[in-house]
């Protein structure tokens, strides 16, 4: 059913039956008083009526039959029609929306959902019943994210928990309180999935529908409409839980409002030679990022290289970025142009185990339809063993040299030499200055 007033959560509960009902050809249900749960507000003024076209499943002693409501003002009293199918005699089971079961015994719980501005779309309802007055109550939670970032646009955002929150579930209304149980064919994470993308510079708030089957939320990951994400971990100290009927609002303060474009690919390994080789004294490589990973102009301020040895790393580089045509490096580097290349960082870099950040001293600016090199110029003068580095396949987007004799001089390409094309490139996350727009 269409929930028409989202400012808070609902439940759907009884009415009563009026003698004109004919059995089994029109039920009649009414909303659950849900302004308190457990001696506190719950709902906070939230509202959910029935709309003309809403469709439930009922389930008899004969079989089953879909029911619409008729025409009216959006309403906590609806009517439903027969419109297909037959359901016989009582005992009922009735399903809101009708597609929420296959078999009237357990429910589907989608892997995605679709945004509504300050609602929710199709909340899953219950009701048992011996007659045509059906006491429709909710069987989900609600996750209220309440978002605010500047030049910004949301498209989706993903929860991840620590159990199967979509898939199969059956349902128990042992005492008249709906509970669900997993079955089977689900996974831990849910997708809400905006058509439009959703400007939250001005603030904007997402309701979420979770089942009340795991003990927290484990992870939130907000994707913009230009390709960035960002990911608020819940620490294992404050977990987030959803109960049924009730909203449980999480808050994101600055530093888990950090989009960042994340540069990957498939068959992720370890490899020592991106994007310094530190088993050498000096290394010399470039990686390129293609347009196409991109999404138009963007002030980079910052980039992030996944380290995975155990413990820290300091190596000295400098690294330098340019806008290119070129679309390989198999067969050599990009030449260094002092016009072209931008030095962004220069000094002592201390990778640690995950992701270590790399902040530009000088942003560099991407002109929205180039390629992007990336040069990493390591002059150690001293190596270390042991330095791995996430990667992914990707050929011809990187090229390495290196030597233990002395430092390579990207002014003097004759210096570098040609150096090994290589079959894979580093995982990295870039950092945008939204200001800058």
């Amino acid at each position: 059913m269409s929930l028409a007033l989202l400012v808070g959560l609902v439940s759907l509960t009884s009415c009563k039956k009026e003698n004109t009902l004919g059995n089994g050809t029109q039920f009649r249900a009414t909303v659950e008083d849900c302004t308190s749960l457990n001696g506190k507000t719950a709902l906070d003024g939230f509202n959910l009526n029935w709309v003309a076209g809403d469709q439930i499943a009922i389930y008899g002693t004969a079989g089953a039959g879909i029911y619409s409501a008729t025409p009216q003002t959006p309403a906590t009293v609806a009517v439903f029609d027969n419109v297909s199918g037959s359901t016989g005699d009582g005992p009922f089971r009735a399903f809101y929306p009708s597609t929420l079961t296959t078999d009237g015994v357990n429910i589907t719980l989608p892997t995605t959902q679709t945004y509504v501005e300050g609602s929710i779309n199709e909340f899953p309802m219950y009701a048992e019943s011996n007659d045509n007055q059906l006491a429709f109550k909710n069987l989900c939670g609600v996750l209220k994210l309440d978002l605010t970032k500047a030049n910004i646009n949301i498209s989706t955002i993903t929860i991840t928990a620590d159990a199967e929150i979509c898939g199969d579930f059956s349902v128990d209304f042992t005492g008249g309180t709906p509970s669900l149980r997993y079955v089977g064919n689900g996974l831990n994470a849910v997708t809400l999935s905006c058509a439009t993308p959703q400007s939250i510079t001005n603030g904007k708030v997402f309701y979420i529908t979770l089942p009340a089957t795991f003990t927290s939320v484990r992870n939130i990951t907000l994707n913009s409409d230009d390709g960035r994400f960002c990911e608020k971990t819940v620490k294992s100290t404050s977990q987030v839980t959803v109960q049924r009927n009730t909203i449980t609002t999480v808050t994101f303060g600055d530093d888990d409002m950090v989009f960042v474009r994340g540069i990957s690919g498939n068959g992720i390994t370890n490899y020592t030679m991106l994007p310094t080789y530190c088993s050498y004294n000096f290394s010399y490589s470039q990686q390129l990022i293609l347009n196409s990973e991109m999404s138009g102009e963007a002030v980079i301020t910052g980039i992030d290289f996944y380290y995975m040895s155990n413990g820290t790393v300091s190596r000295n580089v400098d690294v330098y970025m340019a806008n290119t045509t070129n679309t390989t490096l198999n067969y050599d580097f990009v030449p260094y142009d002092n016009t072209a290349f931008q030095q962004v960082f220069s000094g002592r870099m201390t990778f640690h185990t995950g992701w270590s950040h790399i902040e530009f001293s000088t942003p560099f600016t991407y002109d929205g339809t180039s390629n992007i090199v990336i040069t990493v110029n390591d002059h150690t003068f001293t190596y270390s063993s042991g330095c791995n580095f996430r990667v992914h396949t990707a050929y011809g987007l990187a090229r390495s040299n290196y030597r233990d004799s002395y430092a390579f001089d990207p002014a003097t390409p004759t210096t570098i030499g040609s150096g090994y094309s290589l079959g894979y490139r580093n995982d990295m996350r870039l950092y945008y200055d939204d200001n800058a727009k």
